[in-house]
């Protein structure tokens, strides 16, 4: 309950206290609520467009259920990481038996504050790790079939997120029994053949709309641009004078993580090489390994820049896999080395904590909550923060003081109709969701590089002109240098039939409106004297 009052009160600002990359989701939900889908309606290789694609889906059953606005997503969002806090506390305190390191391990992962659109990637990492020790306990049919079933949900929040799950829970299968081939390959067999029976109509979907082999290169493709952009390069080194910084703690906190992995790969080595006496038991073997892997790929695939933003992707497998080297160190029969495996374990999750909440603000966030005030207090800014949620995205403009894409939303919002689209032309995904419309051309975003092929380009302007999309908006400041020479047929599209009728201000990121030079505009916006169409 604290955890979920600390993110869920917090909540401010003019996007709800959501970031820019939330609406990149949420402006898919937009195309599917009205009753759009990815692949047969709109571009989408970024590791989550099969059906039911449920980085959208959830999001967009909790509007069904909740109302249109951006209170059921921060119900969503912030429950789904409470719940994996949850579950990463009993797993812990289940697997070690010491409550101490289930906190510790807890509250790693509650102050390394997960960015609300990474539930999907924290919420599936935990609950793979329950599936994975419960399979490894016992891998009966049963069993096998349900880590199958989450392997599918998790590859259809995103791709990779199931590729991990199985890689532990496969790896952690043959450890499980080394000398019991054909037994270890009946069960890997049986976990692989239920996932694929569980994605088959995924596949067929994928097939369908877009041919599997067209969406896998394409998803490597934009996976690959996306690593390139947020790849880990010149990481600072610590000084004396730098060290309490927070650019050098995220570092440092970084390096934890990779030196957990690297205590619990001594750690498990040792066990596993132990005498028969003393060696790991089947199951607590499988889980070390499946746990171990998971946790170094998770750090590998998952850490990116900005590090602030990414490093909580990967604390899951990791806080779990430090709790349970501690307890594989208590039998260790060299003491020394048991000590020195559990203090610097513990060491390590203590640092982080502490880092973690310098460099994401806890300090800050529990004031804003209310938590360090009063019961009181934290019901009234529970209160504020739901009736504000409520109301967004505005449905009536009149009294909304709205600056930068904001008011490109409501210039949107009040001069197009609402089953027209809003073809826009860099990386502002809030705009389209503020103002209650779907994106044109099929394609969400035409920047970083995504989706530049010709067929791909030529497919976008196929849709386009199917489509009532009276005003374009543009990034002034990537517009000629990033989508004219990366775009060049859309470009070429757009100049022949928009034409620039000005520019909505902002200092940051001012953007330049293009409108339908075949539709007579009905009025103009009385805030920026542009032309409208409704």
């Amino acid at each position: 309950m604290l955890a979920f009052i600390l993110r869920f009160n917090s909540l401010s600002g003019s996007l709800g206290g959501f970031t820019n990359d939330q609406f990149v989701a949420l402006s898919r939900v937009e195309m599917i609520l009205q009753g759009e889908q990815p692949l047969r309606d709109f571009a989408d290789a970024e590791l989550r467009g099969a059906w039911p694609a449920l980085s959208y889906e959830a999001s967009a059953w909790a509007q069904q259920m909740g109302g249109h606005t951006l209170l059921p997503e921060a119900y969503l969002t912030v429950g789904a990481l409470v719940v994996a806090q949850v579950v990463v506390f009993a797993l812990t305190w289940i697997v070690s038996g010491r409550w101490w390191l289930a906190s510790l391990a807890t509250a790693l992962c509650i102050v390394s504050m997960p960015r609300l659109y990474s539930y999907p990637k924290v919420l599936m990492l935990a609950c793979g790790i329950a599936v994975m020790r419960a399979v490894m306990t016992r891998p009966s049919r049963w069993r096998l079939a349900l880590a199958a079933v989450l392997t599918a949900v998790a590859v259809l929040f995103r791709h990779d997120l199931g590729g991990y799950i199985a890689v532990a829970i496969i790896a952690g299968l043959v450890a499980r029994d080394p000398g019991a081939w054909t037994l270890a390959g009946r069960r890997v067999g049986a976990y692989l053949g239920f996932t694929a029976l569980c994605l088959l109509p995924s596949a067929i979907w994928v097939q369908a709309y877009e041919g599997i082999p067209s969406y896998i290169r394409s998803n490597l493709d934009v996976s690959a641009l996306e690593a390139g952009r947020s790849e880990l390069v010149n990481l600072p080194i610590p000084t004396l004078s730098t060290l309490f910084t927070t650019t050098i703690l995220e570092v440092l906190t970084y390096w934890g993580l990779w030196a957990v992995a690297v205590v619990a790969m001594i750690v498990i080595a040792w066990r596993v090489l132990s005498p028969a006496g003393r060696a790991l038991t089947p199951e607590d073997r499988g889980f070390s390994i499946g746990l171990l892997l998971l946790g170094i790929v998770g750090i590998q695939f998952l850490v990116r820049e900005p590090l602030d933003a990414r490093l909580s992707d990967a604390v899951i497998p990791v806080s779990v896999l430090g709790a349970w080297t501690v307890t594989l160190a208590q039998t260790l029969t060299v003491p020394i080395a048991r000590r020195v495996a559990t203090l610097s374990v513990s060491l390590l999750l203590v640092c982080m904590v502490a880092a973690s909440a310098v460099f994401m603000g806890v300090g800050r966030t529990l004031s804003d909550s209310g938590l360090t005030s009063s019961p009181g207090r934290v019901t009234e800014e529970y209160r504020r923060v739901r009736e504000r949620l409520s109301q967004l995205p505005p449905t009536d403009w009149s009294n909304v003081e709205a600056t930068g894409s904001l008011a490109a939303a409501r210039y949107v919002a009040e001069c197009t109709s609402p089953d027209d689209y809003l073809l826009s032309i860099g990386d502002t995904p809030e705009v389209t969701v503020f103002a209650r419309r779907r994106f044109a051309a099929g394609q969400g975003v035409f920047a970083k590089g995504w989706y530049t092929s010709d067929i791909e380009q030529r497919r976008a302007i196929a849709k386009l002109e199917s489509q009532s999309a009276p005003i374009m908006l543009a990034d002034a400041g990537s517009y000629e240098s990033d989508f004219v020479p990366r775009y060049p047929l859309v470009a070429h599209h757009v100049a022949a039939h928009y034409r620039k009728v000005g520019e909505i201000p902002d200092e940051s990121r001012p953007l330049l409106v293009f409108v339908d030079t075949a539709r007579e505009p009905r009025g103009t916006d009385p805030h920026f004297g542009l032309p409208c169409f409704r």
